[in-house]
């Protein structure tokens, strides 16, 4: 399997299976393929395996592409302004992941949901009480908000991380919620109630612009009813699709 990414907010992946080759995806994220790609949907895993998943915001269906007499071609597209992070997990490797950061793999990946180690984890985190599992061997890919910076932990090794912004992490890593400390920081902080706190060892992927903080963000410009907002949404959304037609096609 041979792969290449193009743009930079709005990427596309573009994959060349070789025949036999499969991949499996999310429902919804194909962009094309070529004729020779065959298509099946499936609940990979098995029921409970797809209950999970669709808990973890995921889809309870996976498609699956397979390359049918000679190599195929296949391309995926973001569901939202970030970046593509392509991974080769060696074997019974395991990345966390928050829900819809799962993109697509090879079949040979496993792809399921975990819970938090810690209920209050799930119960105060952004994201969930159930987040997303994958484990090798294979590559796989996966779809974050904004930009991504890696922090490597050490043992012992601590960072807290807006709930939100917390992308992925190695299995090895503690991921706990505690909630922010002084009053003032609480009241005027404008940092939310908790911090997810990762402890090592293990990497830990942040990423810079959530999906759901982009979602609020572009709400604020959308008019309420047919209000006298109505002008400043189309221009609000004029400028957005110009920012992402100039950053995926280049100004001209």
């Amino acid at each position: 399997m041979k792969y290449e990414l193009h743009g930079t907010t709005m990427q596309m992946l573009n994959i060349e299976l070789e025949e036999g080759e499969s991949i499996i995806s999310e429902s919804g994220r194909l962009v094309y393929m070529s004729d020779n790609i065959e298509m099946t949907t499936e609940m990979k895993g098995g029921l409970w395996s797809a209950i999970k998943r669709k808990f973890a915001g995921e889809s309870f269906f996976l498609v699956n592409f397979t390359s049918t007499k000679g190599n195929g071609i296949i391309g995926f597209g973001s569901e939202f302004p970030g970046k593509i992070i392509p991974m080769e997990l060696k074997e019974n490797e395991e990345i966390i992941a928050q829900k819809d950061a799962f993109l697509c793999a090879e079949n040979s990946v496993d792809f399921n949901a975990a819970w938090t180690r810690r209920i209050g984890a799930g119960l105060l985190g952004r994201e969930g009480l159930v987040l997303i599992k994958v484990r090798g061997p294979g590559i796989v890919f996966f779809n974050v908000g904004g930009e991504i910076t890696k922090v490597k932990l050490e043992e012992g090794q601590k960072i807290r991380v807006d709930t939100g912004n917390l992308a992925m992490f190695d299995s090895s890593v503690e991921y706990s919620v505690e909630r922010v400390k002084g009053i003032r920081n609480i009241i005027w902080g404008g940092e939310g109630l908790f911090l997810a706190t990762c402890r090592g060892p293990g990497r830990v992927w942040v990423q810079s612009m959530p999906v759901n903080e982009l979602a609020a963000k572009l709400l604020e410009y959308m008019p309420a009813g047919g209000s006298k907002n109505t002008l400043a949404s189309a221009a609000a959304g004029v400028a957005i699709g110009s920012i992402l037609k100039n950053t995926m096609f280049g100004e001209r």
